[in-house]
C-alpha cells in the first residue's frame, strides 16, 4: 500500500486505509469510524468505497461464512 493521501481534509493514507480493513472494517462507514477519512467533505467517498471493494474482492472465500443446503 501507498502513503498516498485518500481524505486530504483528515491527512488519512491508502496505507492507514488498508490497516483498518486489516483489523476488520468491511464498510466505508466502519472506516470512517476508524480513520475519520470522508467524515469532512466526503469527496474522498468514491475512492474509500473502491478501495473496499477491491480489498473485499481480494479475500478468499471463507466456507465458513457459506451456507450450502444442496440447492
Amino acid at each position: 500500500m501507498s502513503k498516498r493521501l485518500v481524505c486530504i481534509c483528515n491527512m488519512v493514507t491508502e496505507k492507514e486505509i488498508h490497516a483498518a480493513l486489516v483489523k476488520g472494517a468491511k464498510l466505508t462507514t466502519e472506516i470512517q469510524k476508524m480513520t475519520r477519512a470522508g467524515t469532512s467533505c466526503g469527496r474522498c467517498l468514491p475512492w474509500i468505497d473502491s478501495i473496499v471493494e477491491e480489498y473485499l474482492a481480494a479475500l478468499p472465500d471463507d466456507p465458513q461464512q457459506r451456507i450450502d443446503f444442496g440447492e
